[in-house]
C-alpha cells in the first residue's frame, strides 16, 4: 500500500469514526446540544437538552411528518392558553379548501409557520419569526380587504395591525369591536377599585397572639423523636394549614395515622413539589405551564434508553452491553428545577443558583402575603419594572391595604397582575402560570386591569412602554385609537350580545 492510500484509508476510517460517534449522540443517546441549529427561544431554552419534547418523530421521518408532529406538541403545552383566548385564528379556519389559495402565503394550519424555533436572529417580540405584515396574506384582497370595509384602517399599513392596544393574532378577548363599544365610556378609575378575587382570599379573619397560645396549648405534644420547634408552631397556627387541619404530618408523614407511623415515616425535608402538589393541584397544574416551573412539565421528554434505540434497530444486545452503552454514552437531561442561574432575564447578584420550587416563594409554615405576592418577586427580578414597583402608586395602594386604611384586594402586588387570583367552585385559585397575562399584555386588561380601571385607559397605559417600565406611575403618554374608531363603526349592542 502506497503513502498516499494509507492516508486516505486513515482519513476515510478517521472520518467514519467520528460519524459514528456522532451519530450516536444524536440517534442513540447522549448530550446533543452541540448540534442545536441555532438559540433556542424565550422558555424554550429550558427545554434545549431534551429534544424530544418537541421533536417527537422517528429518524428519518418524512419533512411532513416532522412538520406535522412538531405542531401537534406546540398544542400539548399552549392548548389551554388557546381555548381559554377563544383563539381568534384557530387551525380549523385554514383547512377548508377554499382557503388553499393562503397556504403559500401564510400557511396557518401550522403554529411553525409563523413560529420556528433556533433562528434568534430573526425572531421578534411574542416568538414570531415571519415580517410584521403577515395580515396582508389575508386581509388585502376582495371581501376581506380591511381597508375598503374600515374606512379608519384605509391609510394604515399591515406592519401595524399587531400594535399595542389593536389586533392580537390568537388573543382579542378585551380588543373586539362589541367589546371596545359597550366599555368604551367607563371612567379611567372604578368607583370600587377592588380585585374581587384578592379581596375574597385576603378576607380571612387572622387570630391573635393570644388565640393562637391558646390553641397550641390545646393540640397533643408533637412525637417522638420530634419535638416541636415553638417558633414554626406559632407560625403554623396562625396560618390557612392550621385553619384546615393540616398539621405536621400531613407533609412530613403522609399516609401516616398512628405516632408510630408518624415516628418510623417522619421525613425532615419533605419535597415540596411533591408534598404541595398532592393537596394544590390548580396551582401546581398552572406552575408546570410558566417559565419557573416548566421543568416539572408533564410532557418534557425522558431521557433516551439505550435499550430501546437498539431495539428499534433490530439489534439485540444482552444487558451488561446496554448499561455499557448508557454509561458510555449518558443521555443529558434538563435539572428537575429551573434555577435563576438559567434565567435569561436581569435578576439580583445575590439570587442568583437558587431553585425554583412552591418554597422558593412561600415560606412552608407560615402564610405571608408581603413575601409570597411581593417580596419573593421584587427580591429576584431587577428589570425596569421591578425595580420600580416599590413607590408605584399600586404600592401605595398596597401598603394602605396592609396598614387597614383599605379594605382587602385594593393594593396592587406583583401577583395580583402577574399571578392573578380567581374564583371557583372550590374556592379562590391563584394562577401560578406568571407568563399568562405576560404577553401579549392586553390579555391582562379583562381579568385584572379592568377591575379597577376603564377600558380606554387600561389599553393605553399599556401601549406606553415607559410607563409600563416606571410600573405605572404617571398617565399614558399616547392614545390608541382603536375604541373611538370601534365606536364611530358598530353600533351599542344590545343586551345579551357577547360581552
Amino acid at each position: 500500500m502506497t503513502r498516499t492510500q494509507l492516508l486516505w484509508t486513515l482519513w476515510i476510517i478517521g472520518t467514519l469514526a467520528l460519524a459514528g460517534v456522532a451519530g450516536a449522540r444524536i440517534f442513540v443517546t447522549g448530550d446533543r446540544t452541540a448540534f442545536l441549529p441555532g438559540q433556542t427561544t424565550g422558555v424554550h431554552h429550558q427545554l434545549e437538552i431534551a429534544c424530544e419534547t418537541c421533536h417527537t418523530s422517528k429518524p428519518f421521518a418524512s419533512t411532513t411528518k416532522v412538520r406535522k408532529d412538531i405542531n401537534k406538541t406546540c398544542v400539548t403545552c399552549h392548548k389551554d392558553e388557546l381555548k381559554a383566548a377563544d383563539d381568534s385564528h384557530p387551525k380549523k379556519k385554514f383547512t377548508p379548501p377554499r382557503m388553499a389559495q393562503f397556504w403559500d402565503k401564510v400557511d396557518g394550519r401550522f403554529c411553525t409557520t409563523c413560529h420556528s424555533e433556533h433562528l434568534p436572529e430573526v425572531t421578534l417580540a411574542g416568538m414570531v419569526t415571519i415580517q410584521g405584515d403577515y395580515c396582508v396574506a389575508c386581509h388585502s384582497e376582495g371581501e376581506q380587504d380591511v381597508r375598503v370595509n374600515r374606512a379608519s384602517h384605509a391609510d394604515l399599513t399591515f406592519d401595524t395591525c399587531a400594535s399595542s392596544g389593536c389586533h392580537n393574532y390568537h388573543d382579542n378577548r378585551a380588543l373586539y369591536e362589541d367589546f371596545l363599544v359597550k366599555h368604551a365610556d367607563s371612567p379611567w378609575i372604578a368607583e370600587d377599585p377592588v380585585h374581587a378575587a384578592s379581596a375574597a382570599a385576603r378576607q380571612r379573619p387572622k387570630p391573635d397572639a393570644d388565640a393562637i397560645r391558646t390553641y397550641l396549648a390545646a393540640l397533643p405534644p408533637a412525637p417522638e423523636p420530634h419535638p416541636q420547634d415553638e417558633a414554626i408552631a406559632h407560625d403554623w397556627a396562625g396560618s390557612a394549614h392550621a385553619a384546615a387541619d393540616v398539621g405536621c404530618a400531613s407533609c412530613h408523614a403522609p399516609k401516616s395515622e398512628t405516632a408510630e407511623e408518624i415516628a418510623a415515616n417522619w421525613v425532615e425535608s419533605p419535597d415540596p413539589q411533591e408534598i404541595c402538589s398532592s393537596c394544590h393541584k390548580a396551582e401546581a397544574k398552572t406552575f408546570r405551564l410558566g417559565r419557573h416551573g416548566t421543568r416539572t412539565h408533564p410532557k418534557l421528554g425522558k431521557p433516551r434508553d439505550a435499550k430501546h434505540i437498539t431495539r428499534d434497530v433490530g439489534w439485540k444486545a444482552d444487558k451488561e452491553l446496554l448499561a455499557q452503552l448508557d454509561a458510555y454514552l449518558s443521555d443529558a437531561t434538563p435539572p428537575p428545577l429551573m434555577s435563576t442561574a438559567e434565567a435569561r432575564v436581569p435578576l439580583h447578584a445575590e439570587a442568583m443558583g437558587q431553585e425554583l420550587t412552591c418554597t422558593t416563594c412561600h415560606g412552608p409554615h407560615k402564610v405571608d402575603v408581603v413575601k409570597a405576592q411581593v417580596e419573593s418577586c421584587t427580591s429576584c427580578h431587577a428589570d425596569d419594572h421591578s425595580m420600580a414597583y416599590e413607590g408605584s402608586p399600586h404600592h401605595q395602594l398596597w401598603q394602605a391595604e396592609l396598614a387597614g386604611d383599605l379594605p382587602p384586594g385594593s393594593g396592587v402586588t406583583c401577583a395580583t397582575c402577574h399571578m392573578p387570583k380567581e374564583e371557583t367552585s372550590k374556592g379562590v385559585v391563584s394562577n401560578h402560570n406568571q407568563n399568562d397575562t405576560l404577553r401579549p399584555n392586553e390579555k391582562m386588561i379583562r381579568p385584572i386591569c379592568m377591575d379597577c380601571h376603564g377600558l380606554r385607559f387600561a389599553i393605553d397605559a399599556l401601549a406606553d412602554p415607559d410607563l409600563v417600565a416606571n410600573n405605572f406611575a404617571g398617565q399614558p403618554s399616547r392614545t390608541i385609537e382603536s375604541v373611538d374608531w370601534a365606536v364611530r363603526r358598530v353600533d351599542q349592542p344590545d343586551e345579551g350580545s357577547n360581552q
